[in-house]
This record gives structure tokens, C-alpha cells and sequence, in this order.
């Protein structure tokens, strides 16, 4: 069931979405050369709770970390470790804040230092992201927000990331609809105002295979190539749409 938001509950998931957006702040900040994943993950955690909110992915469903942190091949879903950032790293931090009860959920992702490919991806993954969102408006489908996704990725010969995609969210962390990153448009659940939706393009490069690490949560590029996603997370309005996390 799709959950139209009152005013309040927006009101709401627009406070945590305001501190999502120090937490980024202090994540760029603090992105350097030899800071470990764990390090990181402190980070956002300790600035979340400085800001009177909670980090509602920790112990969701049995997960360790705080928030994700993804690195290279590492798509999405990586529990922070020791590992320490490197020149030309990419690194994708996949944040969540919970307000009174409200969440907001959205990643962005940077290059460590200098690579040109690690560019090149990251471009185009945000590229997708913003031509998905430039769908949502009422009455257009959640298909032809995957639609635009996949025409941005695949023109530009990168692959997406199948079985894991976007989703509605607010009261819980996952909402419907499921909103895949690839798709016909003109199908699926019909856009309407006060929904509040994340759209979020995985892609990776040369191929699509990938398997989930032994930690149970890890999604990998089988081919140990470099992988990209981000996350914004958008309400439907009454004529278009606003970005929460921008």
C-alpha cells in the first residue's frame, strides 16, 4: 500500500532530512585519505545523535553498521569495516536519519583524490538520478521514472544493478512502491502528491553479475569493477516535485 503523507508527517521527514544533509557535510569533510570505513561511520553516527535523531539502519534487520559505506565494487549495502580510503577510492555513503519517527534515506557518492573513471561513473549515475526525478510529477508512472534511469545508463554503456532499486519511505524505512531502475514507461503505480519516494540508480560496469558478501549484506560487481550509487530522496507535488536531500 502506497502511503500518501499529511503536511506533518512531511514537515517531519523534512527535519530529518535536514540533518541528513549536516551529516553529508561532515562526511565530504572528513573523506580523506586514510580514514578508515568505521572512522566514518562514527562520524555520521555521532553527528546524528548531536542533532537529537537516530540512526534507524543499525540493527535493521540484523545490520551492524550505522550507515553504508561502499567502496569500488562495492554497490551498495557494505557494513563499515577498517578499511581506509585510498587515492582514486569511490566511495558511496548511503545515510540514514530517523526524526521523532520519521526517516529520511538517501547516498551520494565522491572520488578520493583523483581517477577518471571513478568520474566518469559517478557523473553518470547522478545524470540518471536526476532524469528520474525530472519524471515525477502527478499522474506519470513509477515506470517512466525507470525508464529515463535506464535510458541515461545504458547510453552511456554502463549496466544497472537488477532485483534492488528505489522505494516509497517516511513512517518506514521501506515503503511502497518499489521503483526498479529499469522499466517500460507509462507502467506501474500512478504518481500522485504528498507521496514521498527514493529514487536511487545502482549501475555498474561491463556487466551486471554480482554476488552478496559472506556478511550476508555487501553487494559486489562479480568482475571487481567500479560501481556507483546515489540517492535522493523526492516528495510528489501538487505540480512536479521537490528534492528532500538536495
Amino acid at each position: 500500500m502506497i502511503i500518501l503523507k499529511s503536511k506533518f508527517e512531511i514537515e517531519q521527514i523534512k527535519k530529518a532530512c535536514q540533518v541528513w544533509k549536516i551529516v553529508k557535510r561532515e562526511l565530504i569533510k572528513n573523506s580523506v585519505v586514510n580514514k578508515s570505513l568505521i572512522e566514518l561511520d562514527k562520524i555520521a553516527y555521532e553527528t546524528t545523535i548531536a542533532n537529537n535523531c537516530k540512526a534507524p539502519f543499525y540493527q535493521y534487520n540484523g545490520f551492524s553498521g550505522y550507515n553504508c559505506i561502499s567502496v569500488n565494487e562495492i554497490i551498495i549495502h557494505n557494513i563499515p569495516n577498517n578499511y581506509k580510503l585510498k587515492n582514486g577510492d569511490l566511495v558511496t555513503y548511503d545515510v540514514g536519519i530517523e526524526y521523532e519517527g520519521y526517516i529520511c534515506d538517501a547516498a551520494f557518492s565522491l572520488v578520493i583524490g583523483a581517477n577518471a573513471a571513478a568520474e566518469k561513473i559517478n557523473q553518470v549515475c547522478y545524470q540518471s538520478l536526476m532524469a528520474g526525478i525530472a519524471q515525477i510529477k502527478p499522474n506519470n508512472r513509477v515506470g517512466d521514472i525507470s525508464a529515463a534511469i535506464q535510458n541515461v545508463v545504458e547510453s552511456n554503456g554502463y549496466f544497472l544493478l537488477k532485483n534492488f532499486g528505489g522505494h516509497g519511505c517516511g513512517r518506514f524505512l521501506h515503503e511502497d512502491p518499489m521503483i526498479l531502475n529499469y522499466g517500460k514507461p507509462h507502467t506501474g503505480p500512478v504518481l500522485k502528491p504528498n507521496m514521498v519516494l527514493c529514487i536511487e540508480p545502482m549501475i555498474m560496469t561491463e556487466s551486471d553479475a554480482y554476488y552478496i558478501d559472506k556478511n550476508k549484506w555487501s553487494v559486489i560487481a562479480k568482475n571487481k569493477k567500479l560501481t556507483c550509487h546515489w540517492e535522493h530522496m523526492v516528495l510528489v507535488t501538487n505540480d512536479g516535485c521537490e528534492i528532500l536531500t538536495e
